[in-house]
């Protein structure tokens, strides 16, 4: 078949078919670019949302924890106290140790006179005590003792003399101490 169509009448329908084409590729990205938009905008609708309930969410805990604060200041309160008897406990005087340690510094021979009363008055103040001793050598061994204790200090000697009233304790030793309060 012979193309009779003048030349000019092939360059219109040529460029109507080139138009058509680039008719359908501008309606097909003003399409894409509208669905990206929708999807855009779906996006935003769905994260505004989401971040609308965590707001919610947010607010429902602390109106849920205002709830817990009487429990709270509660619990506080029992830790202050907590604290305030372990500061008690760890201040507090073991008097039964005091006695413990100057038993445990008379040497063998040697025996106190009277019962000791020790109070909180007495601690770091001096106090004079007697002792009974088999020998007058003891006095020295009685001071090393007392020396050599972190309970004791200040120990000083006022007199060593004999009682012929005692056979087995024959010699009074009589000397100032003080209880140091700091050693517990």
């Amino acid at each position: 078949m012979i193309n009779l169509l003048p030349s000019e009448t092939k360059k219109q329908l040529r460029a109507a078919h080139t138009n058509t084409i680039l008719i359908r590729y501008i309606i097909t990205v003003v399409l894409a670019a509208a669905f990206l938009c929708l999807v855009i905008l779906g996006s935003y609708y769905i994260m505004s949302e989401s971040k609308k309930t965590a707001e919610n969410a947010i607010t429902g805990v602390k109106t849920g924890s205002s709830s817990y604060s009487p429990t709270t200041k509660k619990s506080n309160s029992f830790v202050t106290d907590l604290s305030t008897a372990k500061n008690i406990l760890n201040r507090r005087v073991s008097y039964s140790k005091i006695l413990e340690n100057l038993i445990n510094a008379l040497p063998a021979g040697v025996i106190l006179e009277s019962p000791l009363s020790i109070s909180s008055n007495t601690l770091n103040t001096p106090i004079t005590l007697k002792a009974h001793a088999k020998s007058s050598s003891s006095e020295a061994t009685l001071k090393t003792n007392l020396q050599s204790n972190s309970t004791f200090l200040n120990y000083s000697l006022t007199s060593v003399t004999s009682d012929s009233t005692s056979s087995e304790y024959p010699y009074l030793i009589t000397f100032n101490l003080t209880i140091n309060g700091a050693a517990r």
